[in-house]
């Protein structure tokens, strides 16, 4: 139901100790270069040689940038400390400073061409190719012979040499490795039921009550929401939203449950209800294919005209068990541009709670996810909304089943983020943590979906609409220099204006029912057809940073990070910042 919980499972990286291949040279272009993919484990893996040679994959080029200070420059122009905050670029400015020559990559397209590749793509900044290749294609652009590996329930198929590359200045090949296991916690698991029952439901106004709203949000702002294609939406369930599809629905991808729309339905719903006068653009894409992360799909948002103001990517791609750079290389360049450019993008922290993504066959491990992890994105974790004595409160979300991931990564944590001193002091926290604010994930908001009242689809997936939304309403009624465009922009509000959230200061996230701030409603509402919450387990929370769970207190804390956004108070502390 929630693209939080339809979560790409990347499968596991190149084991780099075999031997490689002869380098293959092009006619075209006589220089090779070798990539090894980024070196996390294939431990425990078991090499199978049974393969299914009609596999397609869908992989992404990307070159390294002609100014090679990319990387510190996206972390400065994050960072508010900086001098370099603020300092943005055209798209123009951007291709001019980072592009390769349009020599480099014409070549490129026609040796993807030459092995047979589909689906090609070339991004505006001339720094990505996209394409689509099967087993042979792959097999006969890379000079490599792939083989299966398997793990208990997941399978992945592999390299067994490094990537030999008829050109240089590689700097990520991505996709390069495919996982066959669907990896979506959504998988039909309760066929011909619409929808779960949280608790009551709000109506537009209330929601919008609840969220401080400011009256038409966000005229002006163009918000882009990235779904995926194999989903069979229907337009009429989206108030009119822009529907641009962009790649045909394939039966390769495995997004699992073809909920005929009822996920886009609910994201935009969301951002309609908090940012009513924005312009929405779904960007229906390649989203779910086996082994992709999502890279080329923002990239492709970035190619638009006109440029969007907030990009939401309503997907947690993987579990991460250590450094990004370890498991999925450097930073992705679309993700970079999108912070020179001032474009916010906005991701959630998933729905397994302290587990990051639960993966089917193998050992629950405390995890954060990605891109959630990232610190050049905004990431989004759940809160239940409700009341206590009449007041909006909101607290901990957690189902049952599932609950707002969160947690400390391996990634360098970033200066604007202060370690709240709980933590600090059972740990060293010299990492980055998440999330880094929250909104509603219990499926609170009333819509209509296929004529049926649906509530209740919930996920980080909707905060991460519902964060979205906020930020183009209350950036729609400030100055350009004073915008929310970064994490860092946000920790910076709070420490000036704390009114300007709503912080979470009840429960932990173990053992939570969101039910407890809105109690269920008896008789269940509009015929309602679908399953009642379980009792939550047992045992839930940020299992490496204290066994009980993380609790919530005030300021930020690894359950919903600095809470939620108030819009109306936010904008008016933003508009009285000197």
């Amino acid at each position: 139901m929630s693209s939080g919980r339809r979560l790409l499972r990347l499968g596991g990286i190149f084991l780099g100790t075999l031997v490689a291949l002869a380098s293959f040279r092009s006619p075209a272009m006589a220089i090779t270069e070798r990539f090894s993919p980024p070196a996390a484990s294939l431990e425990g893996y078991t090499r199978d040689f049974k393969f299914d040679t009609t596999l397609r994959f869908h992989i992404a080029i990307e070159l390294q940038p002609k100014d090679r200070g990319l990387d510190q420059t996206a972390a400065m122009v994050a960072d508010p400390a900086s001098p370099m905050h603020r300092l943005h670029l055209s798209e123009a400015q951007f291709v001019a400073q980072y592009g390769r020559s349009q020599t480099e990559i014409d070549n490129i397209l026609i040796w993807l061409r030459s092995c047979g590749a589909t689906n090609i793509y070339a991004s505006h900044n001339r720094l990505v190719v996209g394409a689509d290749l099967d087993v042979d294609g792959v097999q006969k652009a890379f000079q490599t012979k792939y083989d299966l590996w398997e793990r208990g329930e997941r399978s992945i198929a592999a390299p067994t040499t490094p990537l030999t590359l008829p050109f240089t200045g590689v700097r990520a090949v991505r996709g390069a490795i495919k996982a066959f296991t669907p990896r979506l916690a959504d998988v039909a698991e309760r066929p011909g039921l619409p929808t779960d029952f949280r608790a009551q439901w709000y109506d537009l106004e209330k929601f919008r009550t609840a969220y401080d709203a400011i009256p038409d949000g966000g005229r002006g702002m163009r918000v882009v929401l990235i779904e995926d294609s194999s989903d069979r939406a229907d337009q009429r369930d989206e108030g009119g939203a822009a529907d641009r599809l962009v790649t045909p629905p394939i039966g390769e991808q495995v997004c699992g449950r073809d909920d005929r729309g009822q996920e886009p339905t609910m994201d935009v719903a969301a951002m309609q209800a908090l940012a009513p006068g924005a312009t929405i653009d779904i960007r229906y894409d390649e989203v779910c294919v086996r082994g992709g992360e999502g890279d080329v799909e923002i990239q492709h948002v970035l190619d638009d005209l006109p440029q969007p103001d907030v990009i939401v990517f309503p997907f947690a791609v993987a579990p991460l068990y250590g450094p990004i750079v370890a498991a999925f290389g450097p930073p992705p360049i679309a993700y970079e541009e999108a912070m020179l450019r001032g474009i916010p993008v906005v991701v959630p922290s998933g729905d397994d709670g302290a587990y990051g993504i639960r993966t089917p066959g193998l050992p629950d491990r405390p995890a954060v996810t990605y891109p959630c992890a990232l610190s050049i994105v905004i990431c989004a974790g759940g809160s239940s909304l409700g009341e206590r004595n009449g007041v909006f409160d909101e607290g901990p979300w957690n189902d049952g089943t599932h609950a707002s991931g969160g947690g400390i990564s391996f990634e360098p944590r970033p200066s604007w983020q202060s370690a709240p001193m709980e933590y600090a002091l059972a740990h060293s926290v010299p990492y980055r943590m998440v999330p880094d604010l929250a909104a509603d994930a219990g499926g609170h908001l009333l819509d209509h979906w296929h004529g049926y009242a649906a509530g209740g689809v919930d996920g980080t997936s909707e905060s991460a609409a519902l964060v979205g939304a906020q930020l183009a309403a209350i950036n729609a009624t400030i100055p350009a220099e004073r915008r929310l465009l970064t994490a860092g922009d946000l920790y910076v509000l709070a420490t000036a204006h704390p009114k300007a959230f709503r912080d979470v200061t009840k429960a932990n996230d173990r053992g939570y029912s969101d039910n407890a701030l809105h109690p269920l409603p008896l008789p269940l509402p509009l015929g309602f057809k679908g399953v009642l919450p379980a009792t939550p387990p047992p045992v839930r929370g940020c299992l490496d940073v204290r066994p009980r769970g993380c609790d919530v207190d005030v300021g930020y804390d690894l359950v919903t990070g600095l809470g939620s956004l108030k819009e109306q108070t936010a904008s008016a502390a933003l508009k009285a910042s000197p």
